[in-house]
């Protein structure tokens, strides 16, 4: 029979494929809450390892050059109060995880983060452009996003599982804002804090891109992080962002993303992508949490 103290430490703390777990925090007290607990560490265990491997043998085999440093992985409760609420705190037509799937248990949520060398590419370019290599790292990184999604999804399916790859997601032009915000999921999977240059501070900086996945793997539910990882939101210091941004887009009051998009569009019709990252490189948080 389980222990009625340990059960009660489980109750409420939310539940993902059926399998109770319980925060890190909690004694463990019921065999059968720490067999399911190993059990669901070991899954995300070998999708960690899954994804990092993939990303790094993947110059190799598809001939391209070598820009990311090894990915951070998380994990998010598709049920997550903040994930259901994206679409009243970015805009009503984002996309939940139950839009993709059946009775989805988790977001699978990665941080592809980029080498310094490609970075130092994109400082100091002429009229504020991005680097060529810059440019050319955007399209490579969209590439291998859907690649490792695909992937991925194969081989959770291959472990007994079901997932699904978002699909119909991305900027929606009239509001320039996303359906299937990236860095929000990511946050929601405790893989980082947002930095007043908009983007995703994880432990390894915030130069990198975000991809995800959908599943109905049981996961332990981590949370968002609890200590800013931004220098300017933890004690009013640094700033850097804001003044490598040549566009005036950001500002400690907020993010103007006509302005933001107004620069971007300078490197599309100079690549035929839109970017630009000069918030992203040439700052203290670029490749760790200060």
């Amino acid at each position: 029979m389980e222990n009625d103290d340990s059960t009660n430490k489980i109750k409420n703390s939310f539940v993902s494929g059926n399998t109770y777990a319980i925060e890190n925090t909690y004694a463990i007290e019921n065999t059968s809450v720490t067999e399911n607990i190993s059990a669901i560490e070991k899954n995300t265990s070998v999708i960690t390892k899954f994804i990092q491997a993939y990303v790094e043998q993947y110059p190799d085999k598809y001939q391209v050059p070598v820009l990311w440093r090894t990915p951070l992985v998380g994990f998010a409760d598709a049920c997550d109060s903040y994930i259901r609420n994206l679409p009243e705190l970015i805009l009503k037509e984002h996309k939940l995880p139950q839009d993709f799937m059946e009775d989805p248990t988790a977001v699978i949520s990665y941080f592809l983060p980029f080498r310094p060398e490609l970075a130092q590419t994109n400082t100091g370019v002429p009229d504020h452009y991005a680097s060529s290599a810059w440019a050319e790292a955007y399209t490579i990184t969209n590439t291998m996003i859907g690649r490792l999604n695909q992937a991925l999804a194969e081989k959770i399916t291959a472990m007994g599982y079901r997932a699904a790859v978002p699909d119909n997601v991305g900027m929606l032009p009239e509001v320039l804002m996303s359906n299937w915000s990236q860095r929000h999921l990511a946050y929601a999977a405790g893989l980082g804090t947002f930095g007043i240059n908009n983007m995703l501070i994880t432990a390894r900086g915030c130069c990198g891109r975000c991809g995800s996945i959908v599943a109905d793997i049981p996961v332990l539910k981590p949370g968002a992080l609890k200590q800013e990882n931004c220098l300017y939101k933890r004690n009013g210091e640094c700033k850097k962002c804001i003044k490598n941004c040549f566009s005036g887009a950001l500002t400690t009051e907020g993010f103007d993303r006509e302005k933001c998009f107004s620069a971007c569009s300078r490197n599309l019709e100079r690549y035929g992508v839109d970017v630009c990252g000069k918030c992203d490189v040439d700052i203290p948080c670029a490749f760790a949490a200060p």
